[in-house]
Order: structure tokens, then sequence, then C-alpha cells
């Protein structure tokens, strides 16, 4: 009687378990880490698992109690980079009658290339020589603020360390649509990623990769084209949100959180705001937290001459009641350009370049748990024009023979308020380590 109702009980028991395991199944499936899922020749999975019929609930619960999946990167962002008169006239040597900017990186190459991924804004076009909106310079382009730059520039970002650029700025269209499909072309050569346009409607506008395990997805937005727009038979395709319209935002948020159910990290490239503004625009405000709340895990904003603060932002998912964290920069400064400290009192010669650690747990959770300010100054020596760690340049000899006295006050000037002008209203606190204002999030 007793092997009877043991025997009864189990096949109870199993009948139940069975019942619900797909339920099981359905429900643990969609928060399990996207690069976990994904893995190809796991020693946990064996394979790539594309949905969730092809889930165990037994086999599930013993691969994340045995596997651990921590992973941690370090992901470099740097502002605009632009090719304005000044830098043209540097680059250019006569005697070779050919243009190089190598050495505008010089004081900046190592910081990007001892992170993990390095990213920054494009902001000129490659049309090609003669065949941007002006050719006053050996045929190339600054006139009217439409910039066409010679391709070596490309060669140049990649040497640099930089390994992608967003290209979705107000100054994408300063050649036309031939100049944007031929941007594309040439960092294709140059073997830099790019996100924000595509030379067609088959080709990619986002990018996503893999870094030392963690799954990062990558898109670019900007909000204006200073009043350019493709024409009517245009190949290419450019993401615009075409002055905060309603229908093109809420289809970047379908994108992100597209993305999100692949990644394990989506950052955000957005071109927006005013060039003046020194602080967040209510419009800059609205549209963060619209991003946030589809996914967007990391928004670094482009577009304004000088530092803007940055903001931590909260959202709560209705269905889960899981608070999420999103980061927002909304201004990073020009990391190159022709800028100089303007008599308005614009520290239009200031920018930063930031280190995010962003770490994925043993669990498959990813965060952004600290980030590095690395001030830098545009400098102006010999001929060339060079962002300066301002940090080191303070602290060190290093950069003493380059740096006058007018450049010492830039310098100082930087050391004491640039991260003040990061943090403001943040409510969030650095620690001076390394050359570098340390930030740890809450």
């Amino acid at each position: 009687m007793i092997v009877l109702l043991a025997a009864v009980f189990f096949i109870g028991l199993f009948i139940f378990c069975d019942r619900y395991a797909e339920d099981v199944r359905n429900e643990y499936a969609s928060q399990i880490n996207p690069s976990i899922v994904g893995q190809k020749n796991s020693s946990s999975f064996g394979g790539k698992i594309s949905s969730a019929e092809d889930l165990s609930v037994e086999k599930l619960v013993q691969d994340m109690v045995t596997e651990d999946y921590s992973a941690s990167i370090t992901l470099s962002a740097a502002g605009d980079i632009l090719c304005q008169r000044s830098q043209l006239e540097r680059a250019y040597h006569t005697e070779t009658a050919s243009f190089d900017f190598a050495a505008s990186f010089d004081h900046v190459r190592d910081l990007f290339q001892s992170s993990d991924y390095a990213i920054a804004t494009l902001k000129t076009t490659f049309a090609g020589i003669y065949r941007g909106a002006a050719d006053e310079f050996y045929g190339y382009s600054t006139a009217n603020a439409q910039y066409n730059s010679p391709e070596i520039l490309a060669d140049n970002i990649k040497d640099a360390g930089i390994s992608l650029v967003n290209i979705a700025t107000n100054h994408s269209l300063d050649s036309g649509d031939t100049g944007l499909a031929s941007t594309i072309g040439y960092l294709d050569t140059a073997g830099l990623n790019h996100v924000g346009a595509a030379a067609s409607q088959e080709e990619a506008l986002d990018y996503s990769t893999n870094i030392n395990g963690i799954q990062v997805g990558f898109t670019g937005y900007t909000n204006t084209t200073n009043g350019f727009s493709l024409s009517s038979d245009a190949t290419c395709v450019l993401n615009t949100l075409n002055e905060y319209n309603e229908s093109d935002i809420e289809a970047l948020c379908g994108k992100i959180t597209a993305m999100k159910n692949e990644n394990d990290l989506v950052v955000v490239m957005l071109n927006f705001g005013s060039v003046e503004s020194d602080s967040p625009e209510s419009e800059q405000r609205a549209l963060a937290e619209q991003l946030c709340e589809a996914g967007a895990d990391l928004i670094l904003g482009t577009g304004s001459r000088v530092l803007k603060p940055v903001e931590q932002i909260s959202v709560t998912d209705d269905m889960t009641g899981r608070t999420k964290k999103c980061l927002v920069l909304y201004g990073m400064g020009a990391l190159l350009s022709s800028e100089t400290y303007s008599s308005s009192g614009k520290d239009t010669d200031i920018s930063a370049i930031f280190d995010f650690n962003i770490i994925r747990n043993e669990f498959g959770e990813t965060f952004i748990t600290s980030f590095a300010v690395i001030p830098v100054y545009l400098n102006w020596y010999d001929g060339k024009i060079q962002p300066i760690p301002v940090c080191e340049a303070k602290d060190t000899s290093k950069y003493a023979e380059e740096l006058d006295d007018d450049d010492m006050d830039r310098i100082n000037s930087a050391y004491e308020n640039a991260i003040t002008s990061v943090l403001e209203g943040s409510g969030l606190t650095a620690e001076y380590r390394d050359y570098a204002f340390q930030v740890k999030l809450p």
C-alpha cells in the first residue's frame, strides 16, 4: 500500500511539473541575458539558443548555478570631432601636397587605446576632393560651416584607437546625398565602424559587437541637419528626429527596445540640443526620459560646444516593478576643432573623455558601475592643434614645453571647473585619482 501511494504521488508530481514547465520556460527565458542566450559553442549550452522551446528548466537551472557569467569592460567616449579651417591649414604638408591629422591625437591616443572600445562623433563629411559644398582649401571645404574633409582623417581617427563614430549629426548633409554616401564608403575603407547612416535601405544603420563577452549595441541619431534634407531620389538613409518629431521619437524608442532584447547594453549616440547652450534643455530631458523607458542604458549627447551636466535617470517597469537606470550625458563638448576660449566666456576649448566601467555580474545582469571624467584642453602649439589631458598637464611637467601662461590658466580653470560642470545637479560626487575624476554610481 505504501509503495502504491508513493507511486501515485510521484506520477501526480510529474504531471504537475510537466503541465507548468512550459509556463516556467516562457517566463524565465525573457529574463536571460541576451549575450548568454546567444552564445555559440558555449560549454554550457553547446550551441545557440534561439527560443524558449530550446530551453529545458532542468538544464537552465543547472547551467545558471554552475556557470559564472561575470565580465567587465571599459568603454571610452569622446565628443565631437570637427575639421575646421585652422586644422586644415596645420595638417597640410606642402612638400608632399597631402594632409595628415595624426598629430592631432598624439596626447589622447593612449587613453583610447588603453580602453576596451572607444567611440566618438564625427562632424564632417568625406565627399572627396572638389566634391564638397566648396573647395577653398586645396579642394576641401569649411566655408559657411559646411565641412568636407580629407579622407585621411578617417584613417587617423582609426589609428588613434577609436573604433566607432556616429555620423548622424547636424553636418551629415553638408556635402549632400552623394557626400553622405561617400563618407560611409571612406569609413568602411578605413575600417572605422559607424552608426547613424547607411548607403542604402538594405544596410545597417546601427552596430552591435561583443566586447570581451559583453554584447553592446550602438545607435546614432541627430535632431537636426542644419536645414538640409535628403533628396527624394536619395539611396542613402540618415537617422534623424526632425526637430523632436513625435513619430520619429516613437520609431527610435521601438528600435531601442528591440536592440535591448538582443544586447546586454544599449548605447544611444545623440546629436541634440542647442550649440550655444551650457545646460540641459527641457526637450533634451523629456527625450532622455523616453529613451530610458524604452531600454537605453547610456545616452551620449553631443552638439553643444561646451560640457553639460550628466544625469542618472531611474524608471520603473510597470509590469515587473523593477527599477532601471540610464546614464545621460547632455553635452560632451568637442574633442577636436579649431575653437578657442570665446569672448563670451564659453569653455569651447574644454571637453572630456569619459571612461565607463561596465560589468556583467554572475547572474548575467549588466550595469554601468562607475565612470571616469578626463577633461581635455584644446591646445595650439608648434603648428598643431591637439587635445591635452588637463589633469596630467596640471600635476606633471609632461606638457610644460607646449603650454605658455595663458594655456596654464585654461588648464587650471578646467582642472577646477570641468568636473563641477559635469556633475552639477546630478547628486553624484567624484574622487580624484590617476589623473581623472572617478565617479561611482549608486
